[in-house]
């Protein structure tokens, strides 16, 4: 599957899925944990949780009244907005004005109809082209996709999507000709958003296939990837934070907080991997703190162009791989070392970041390296930025 190169940031999951072909209608069918009303028809169904799984789960906002700063820089962060409800404020601009956009031999409108709901004017199976609802959006930056409801209690992932730096409209599969019943045309499997994208874009997420009735019943705990995509299941921390103990003291933190597991380095990255890697689901329910291979089959740098020759990351590869096989994992080097884990951006701008331990005195050593002549290029310049 070939992307343009401004799809490299999307995270549409390899997973293992059923193909299943379908045709769209026009009532709007979703079921996907619990949107707010107005972000889809009053005849959407929204059936109730996993209880037995998503019951342990309070939610990311009971984490803000004791972890307010990382929760202010979640909440904004590319995981805080994995995925949401169409929003007004953050939406509309992309579908006002209409604009068209020509794709291959295909051209696709966006626009708001008079009742201002979000739409989609492209070709769908059998040829036709029908104007779809956007009820959902996925990603944030670089590119936010928008997703459609589908019989089944299906959403599909347009590949009619919006960069918000430029403004603009494009395709994510660039000029490649797909054909509506292709498993890779927007109205596919491959593009199905239960089976591919959901468990990434979301907490603890439940498909709930049904190959009877060729129909999905998923659910999840929350929507977005919340901060128990991360640190698990917290209701019971929030019922001992409540009412811990006689004699707790909140200042000493003591007697320590039975219900909170605190993960190793290792662990984390496992957590990280979960999303982070191109890989095929065995259960595709990890929880934080087990072990990425206990949950997934993991694609590796192998003779196929799956990877560059070097194990660097190539069109949809994501991170996990070439990082475990870099020298800087194998140095001890893990993801929060170098990222906050709530903002997801770099703890530090420019070089300053890796010339923390590049200019020797670490343990272990790190290679002592001089920006300008590593990098080949004048000092100050875009090229010398490692």
């Amino acid at each position: 599957m070939k992307f343009s190169a401004r799809t490299a940031g999307f995270s549409l999951l390899a997973a293992a899925a059923v193909a299943a072909g379908f045709y769209f209608y026009q009532k709007p069918q979703v079921n996907a944990g619990a949107p707010a009303a107005s972000a889809v028809s009053k005849d959407t169904p929204i059936l109730p949780p996993d209880d037995a799984t998503h019951a342990r789960y309070a939610g990311s906002s009971s984490c803000k009244p004791c972890h307010e700063k990382e929760y202010a820089e979640w909440q904004k962060s590319n995981h805080g907005l994995a995925e949401r409800n169409y929003q007004k404020d953050m939406d509309e601009k992309a579908f006002s004005p209409k604009r068209t956009l020509n794709h291959g031999k295909d051209s696709s409108e966006t626009f708001l109809d008079a009742d201002g709901v979000a739409k989609i004017l492209t070709r769908g199976l059998g040829n036709e082209k029908r104007a779809y609802p956007v009820v959902r959006v996925i990603g944030n930056d670089p590119l936010r996709q928008f997703l459609v409801p589908a019989p089944g209690n299906r959403l599909q992932t347009s590949d009619v999507s919006y960069d918000p730096h430029k403004n603009e409209w494009f395709d994510v599969y660039g000029e490649e000709e797909r054909e509506p019943g292709d498993w890779g045309h927007w109205t596919g499997q491959g593009m199905n958003w239960n089976a591919m994208c959901a468990a990434c874009h979301n907490t603890r997420l439940r498909k709930n296939y049904n190959p009877a009735s060729n129909s999905y019943r998923t659910d999840m705990a929350e929507m977005s990837v919340g901060c128990e995509a991360c640190h698990g299941p917290m209701k019971e921390h929030l019922e001992w934070q409540a009412k811990p103990p006689i004699g707790y003291d909140p200042v000493k933190k003591t007697p320590t907080d039975p219900t909170v597991k605190r993960q190793t380095k290792d662990q984390m990255l496992d957590t990280c991997g979960a999303c982070h890697a191109r890989r095929g689901e065995i259960s595709g329910d990890l929880v934080p703190g087990d072990s990425f291979f206990d949950h997934f089959s993991l694609t590796v740098t192998d003779g196929t162009d799956t990877y560059h020759p070097d194990g660097q990351v190539r069109d949809e590869n994501y991170e996990y791989a070439s990082f475990l096989s870099s020298k800087m994992h194998h140095m001890g080097v893990r993801c929060a070392d170098c990222h906050n884990p709530h903002t997801g951006k770099r703890l530090f701008p420019d070089n300053m970041l890796c010339m923390r331990c590049h200019v020797g005195g670490t343990q272990p050593p790190a290679t002592v390296v001089d920006p300008a002549t590593h990098g080949h290029h004048k000092a100050g310049s875009t090229g010398n930025d490692c």
